[in-house]
């Protein structure tokens, strides 16, 4: 008998469990499927069309490599970026695989999370797929400028894919293999990483630089490191001294090196840093992520040690990084960190904080939490997803104004040749990039009208000013 009940207690508790895993699992997928379903009625806007037509200064090159080799040499180092931005956005119609282009994206910064998290935090796949996900949601909560980030491509690909590719490689790093395989992967990653953006590279560079230093110091095996190393600062370095790069930063940047108000640029650092650590939805992430690693099966109190127990000490060494990366670019620059850096270094923040919450929080684990009070932080998860201004954008916007924005455009880009004329919308949807047409003249325009092989295009009724 008394079996029997013990045995009644056993199933009821893992039912329970299962119970919840499973709210927690409906919860995140009706977040998330807005968004998701709103990428497949986003239109190409700005830069699109340049890239779409292989177009560098509103004139199309003969190739892929062509134009890549335009842009590195007159205007951007980040020549993987302009490589696969131009690839695949040249091929076919634009408008039919922008959708899928932007999911493919959103999908690689959701493996690139689970894999980081499954290599650093030692949990099982499912764990570390249920806190990448979180994690995910909350930077999705917590953007302002999700049009820029998530709905338009030359974003998304130029600042989210890069932070994919780190966080992929610091997985890597984490938990090496002797496999020759391993050390291709290491070496073609550690070139990208740069030559995607100069946020994850400047990142990537000083984390290899720490870490090769403590494994000379401590005499420890680290050929991966090395390897990494040395690409990595190549890359790094052919970008920093490309010509595109001086010619940008003469044309844009409004002092270069502004050391003369210092104080200034790393006290805007802290700011950020406050704001970042404020956002609810990234505090409640924290938690969830805490209790999910102690519901995990292989989880042991005194043998959990990720990273041999380092991983709180790298967690804070690499945000506060974060914010002096974040002073750096201003002081560069002589200006105000642009939304879509911000956004960018964020996400990056984030993850790191989520690392250093279930690091260095031991008392917790030896801490049985009842399923009631799990329940009740993963109930506040949900207030906070769903509850939030970006997830009522995404359902109004889908339930109306995005498909027949969507649908508009599908007749604009069906027409080809000649003077073609446009009406600008009224208004956008919430969370639709401005597409910037303006004057015939305008850069966005004469791209448009080399994809659409058109004389013109002209716009009327615009409210959109052609960008710098």
């Amino acid at each position: 008998m008394r079996d029997t009940t013990l045995s009644n207690g056993i199933f009821s508790a893992n039912g329970l469990r299962v119970s919840v895993r499973l709210m927690l699992l409906f919860l995140l997928i009706v977040f998330l499927l807005p968004f998701f379903l709103l990428m497949f009625y986003s239109v190409p806007a700005a830069d699109d069309f340049c890239k779409a037509s292989l177009s560098f200064d509103c004139v199309p090159q003969p190739s892929v490599l062509a134009i890549t080799w335009m842009y590195y040499t007159r205007w951007s180092p980040r020549w993987v970026t302009t490589l696969l931005q131009s690839f695949v956005m040249s091929r076919g119609r634009l408008l039919s695989t922008y959708g899928w282009l932007l999911l493919l994206v959103a999908v690689s910064n959701l493996a690139a999370l689970w894999y980081f998290f499954r290599a650093v935090l030692r949990t099982s796949q499912l764990n570390s797929l249920f806190i990448g996900v979180i994690v995910y949601e909350a930077w999705l909560v917590n953007t302002p400028n999700l049009d820029e980030q998530v709905y338009w491509l030359t974003g998304a690909m130029e600042y989210m894919l890069p932070l994919s590719s780190l966080l992929v490689l610091l997985g890597l790093l984490a938990r090496p293999h002797k496999a020759a395989w391993y050390y291709v992967v290491v070496a073609l990653l550690s070139i990208a990483v740069p030559a995607q953006h100069e946020i994850a590279g400047t990142f990537l560079c000083a984390v290899l630089f720490v870490g090769a230093v403590v494994l000379c110091i401590k005499k420890l095996p680290g050929k991966h490191w090395y390897l990494s190393l040395c690409m990595a600062w190549l890359s790094y370095a052919a970008g920093v001294l490309s010509p595109g790069n001086a010619a940008r930063a003469v044309q844009e940047h409004r002092k270069l090196w502004d050391f003369a108000h210092l104080p200034h640029w790393l006290g805007h650092s802290f700011y950020h840093g406050m704001n970042w650590l404020s956002a609810p939805a990234t505090l409640i992430a924290a938690a969830c992520a805490v209790l999910i690693v102690q519901q995990d099966p292989q989880f042991q109190p005194g043998n959990w040690r990720p990273l041999d127990g380092k991983l709180a000490t790298v967690s804070i060494g690499a945000m506060a990084f974060v914010l002096f990366e974040s002073a750096l670019i201003e002081i560069a620059t002589g200006s105000w960190l642009p939304p879509r850096v911000v956004v960018a270094l964020a996400f990056l923040f984030w993850v790191l904080f989520v690392c250093l919450a279930v690091s260095i929080a031991p008392e917790l684990y030896r801490v049985s939490f009842s399923m009631s009070a799990k329940v009740l932080v993963f109930l506040l998860l949900g207030v906070t997803l769903l509850g939030s201004q970006n997830f009522r954008n995404a359902t109004e916007d889908l339930r109306g104004p995005a498909q027949a924005w969507w649908r508009a455009e599908v007749t604009r880009l069906s027409q080809r040749g000649g003077v073609l004329e446009y009406e600008a919308p009224a208004q956008y949807p919430k969370l639709a990039k401005p597409q910037m047409l303006g004057e015939p003249s305008c850069w966005v325009n004469r791209c448009l009208a080399n994809y659409l092989h058109a004389e013109k295009v002209i716009v009327t009724n615009s409210h959109d000013e052609c960008p710098h």
